[in-house]
């Protein structure tokens, strides 16, 4: 798991799900700021990986 950010912006978490079998699904979640009192949001994902693909930006 990754997590990336600016001062005054919301930081991005990329993160790898296992959904069965052999298969994964790498997220992009934005986390807002605190202060600004919303849910985390999807952001983009990628299908057709693996157990040992590694998580890079996208």
């Amino acid at each position: 798991e990754m997590t990336e950010g600016l001062p005054n912006s919301r930081p991005i978490t990329l993160s790898t799900v296992h959904v069965g079998g052999e298969r994964y699904v790498h997220l992009k979640i934005y986390e807002p700021l605190p202060h600004e009192n919303k849910p985390l949001e999807l952001s983009a994902y990628q299908t057709g990986k693996t157990k040992d693909d590694e998580v890079a930006f996208f």
